[in-house]
């Protein structure tokens, strides 16, 4: 394996390059916006660069498409009045002396009761466990709202899983399991409506098609305007 690029208009495109006994030339872009393609065997390298420049377009939309996809929120501090996101909304970290560790929304506070207020680690935990608590119940609501819609294209037995990621905001195997990041509790609802109903769509269909897209239209019809609102608050 090797590695290319080429230049198209601004844009440089790094590709890795592999040979194999095949007829066609294959392109594909991984969610991490790394680019990969296998040529057959006889291609000339003046080939494979004219058929990337050919697709250029299209690998650029894919990269920005997965960048989308990134939670890039900035890292938080862990110190009082800094916001925290829940559901969208912001709330001002409030942190108390106590020998009770504890997490609770009071007011438009995100108040935090422990030991040591200079903890950073041990507040970032407790937060995150705290998320982790609320996911269990909004993740699952809305997984049992939207997993009928699945119905009408496959009849694989469904399951819903949630960790920390830190390059997707969700994925779908081929054992009919979604993921979804935790960090979306940070999000709206409807957010993260979308990305469930985004990766109930790959059981079908499991690249971003004109097939993928036209099924996630019919399903959520805003979910463009939704997916903006991702990408916007989320940064």
């Amino acid at each position: 394996m090797s590695v290319d690029q080429i230049t198209y208009g601004t844009s440089l495109i790094e590709y890795s390059l592999e040979y194999d006994d095949r007829k066609t030339l294959g392109i594909k872009v991984r969610p991490d916006k790394s680019v990969r393609v296998i040529a057959p065997v006889e291609t000339t390298i003046d080939e494979v660069r004219k058929k990337v420049k050919s697709k250029a377009s299209w690998i650029l939309k894919q990269q920005e498409f997965f960048l989308s996809f990134h939670p890039i929120t900035p890292p938080r501090k862990f110190v009082s009045g800094e916001t925290h996101l829940y559901l969208g909304k912001q709330y001002k970290l409030k942190l108390r002396e106590s020998n009770t560790q504890t997490v609770k929304l009071h007011g438009g506070l995100l108040e935090v009761h422990v030991k040591d207020k200079g903890d950073k680690d041990k507040i970032q935990k407790l937060i995150k466990a705290w998320y982790k608590e609320k996911a269990d119940q909004h993740f699952v609501e809305l997984f049992e709202k939207n997993k009928p819609l699945t119905n009408t294209f496959t009849k694989k037995p469904i399951g819903l899983k949630y960790r920390w990621m830190d390059k997707r905001w969700g994925s779908c195997d081929k054992k009919g399991g979604i993921h979804l990041n935790l960090e979306l509790i940070k999000a709206p609802k409807k957010c993260i409506e979308y990305v469930l109903v985004h990766e109930l769509c790959h059981l079908v269909h499991h690249d971003h098609s004109r097939a993928f897209y036209e099924l996630l239209e019919k399903l959520l019809p805003d979910w463009k305007e939704t997916k903006h609102k991702l990408e916007k608050l989320m940064v």
